[in-house]
């Protein structure tokens, strides 16, 4: 069984007819002999019948996203081992205390935790789930003493 079209091509349901006639000269380009055979299957699925392609969005996952994908398979074709970052700096040292400002990293914590945040009451007066009645209180002294 064939994946589906998107998934081969990397594009999300929306992509248009030149979307797709351009990601396949991409893979067709880059890839394998394989690869570029499963890519001209899917271009033809996808540009051909409007039924066909319809098809395929409706077995597709959704707000699926291959851009990881496309990443991997980018660094897989083009990609260098990664350079010796710990090599070339030298030997460090791990930071000490005297490297901060302690008071500083203090009084941000204190004037954080002091600062009450932004409170919009507005939706939960408009969507009260009991009716909000300001005229009369709901209890007065004499219902709560006199029943």
């Amino acid at each position: 069984m064939k994946p589906n079209p998107f998934h081969v091509l990397g594009l999300p349901v929306s992509a248009s007819d030149e979307e797709v006639a351009e990601r396949f000269r991409e893979l067709a380009v880059t890839g394998a002999q394989d690869a570029g055979e499963l890519a001209e299957w899917a271009k033809d699925e996808l540009m051909g019948l409007p039924e066909t392609r319809e098809l395929h969005v409706l077995l597709e996952a959704p707000d699926a996203d291959y851009r990881g994908e496309r990443w991997e398979d980018f660094a897989r074709q083009y990609g260098r081992p990664p350079a010796a970052f710990d090599a070339a700096a030298g030997p460090t040292e791990a930071p000490q205390a005297t490297d901060f400002d302690l008071a500083a990293v203090a009084r941000r914590l204190v004037d954080g935790m002091l600062t009450p945040p932004a409170v919009d009451i507005r939706p939960a007066l408009d969507n009260a789930p009991v009716p909000l009645r300001l005229e009369r209180s709901p209890l007065e002294v004499r219902d709560v003493l006199f029943g």
